[in-house]
């Protein structure tokens, strides 16, 4: 199936890369769309840097330096009630009860400032009391500070030393550059980043960029843990029920995944048009990276296809 051909045809992306891999080799990869558009075009990962966030979180959990289990309170002593009891883990499992999402650079100057609000339930408690599985962009964010709070060092610069140098992800920045081989956006997302970087965010809500290349190796080591992570990190990060594991969605019939991929598929999707898909049952890492134009357009039945087709093994263009 024509699956990225179709993609620009009907007007979803400008530019896509799509990737199929096992964790030893890539099997398939495809570029299409306007240049700078090739098969190293490093993307806007948007919501798809937070399991590169959660892959940090295993490595601080696993030498102690920054338990899942520590309770927000324990790093925040002015949280609010009922954020402080809840685990670091609730941040990543989308279960802190935290808002799914508040403006927050029109609401706070710095990060400094967007953390204390996040941490305080927000102005009488307006971003505490959500239902138990509402998808956070602030937990993250909150998982992030604490990490920074807790090691005394940037985010970022915990990323680069912890998760991206070990694995080799050296096409992800966590600012967009003047890099000649970046996907221009044609929908608007760059003015988000530009506000957000006014928080100094330079990853987790703004999101980090990146290749398909980049994702295809932190993908083989959650598919076959042990050059970074612990086996048992991640089967205690994949247990359990709802909707999310610890970073990761589970895989749906009706959402990215479609029912091409196995029942215990994880991955995640950004809203700039990214898809990153895990599935342990075939062993394969499936990545479709895209500049999408229209966020009104139903880009989830275009990933079910994409899954559809690759897990077929058949041609993807």
């Amino acid at each position: 199936m024509r699956i990225l051909d179709e993609l620009m045809s009907h007007g979803v992306v400008s530019a896509a890369v799509a990737l199929i891999a096992t964790r030893e080799e890539i099997e398939i990869e495809e570029a299409v769309g306007e240049a700078p558009a090739g098969i190293a075009t490093r993307f806007d990962f948007a919501s798809v840097t937070k399991p590169v966030v959660s892959t940090l979180a295993l490595v601080l959990d696993a030498e102690g330096s920054l338990p899942l289990a520590t309770p927000v309170g324990d790093v925040w002593s002015e949280a609010h009630a009922r954020l402080a009891r809840r685990p670091l883990a609730d941040l990543l499992r989308n279960r802190s009860g935290l808002a799914a999402w508040t403006p927050l650079y029109h609401r706070c100057r710095n990060l400094d400032e967007a953390a204390e609000l996040i941490v305080r339930g927000g102005t009488d408690g307006d971003l505490v009391g959500a239902r138990a599985d509402t998808y956070s962009d602030l937990g993250f964010l909150l998982y992030g500070r604490a990490a920074e709070r807790r090691l005394g060092v940037p985010l970022m610069a915990l990323l680069r030393e912890r998760v991206l140098g070990p694995l080799g992800m050296d096409g992800v920045e966590g600012t967009p550059g003047e890099r000649p081989d970046l996907a221009a956006s044609r929908m608007g997302t760059g003015q988000e980043v530009r506000l957000a970087a006014k928080l100094g965010e330079t990853c987790g809500h703004a999101g980090l960029f990146g290749g398909a290349r980049d994702l295809w190796k932190l993908g083989a080591e959650w598919l076959a843990p042990g050059r970074l992570l612990k086996p048992e990190g991640v089967a205690a990060a994949l247990g359990g029920g709802g909707r999310f594991a610890l970073g990761w969605w589970r895989r749906s019939l009706r959402g990215s995944a479609g029912k091409a991929l196995s029942p215990s598929a994880f991955g995640f999707t950004g809203f700039a048009g990214n898809s990153f898909w895990i599935d342990p049952e075939k062993g394969r890492i499936f990545v479709l990276l895209g500049s999408r134009i229209d966020p009104f357009i139903d880009i989830n039945r275009w990933r079910r296809r994409f899954h559809s087709a690759a897990s077929a093994r058949g041609r993807i263009r």
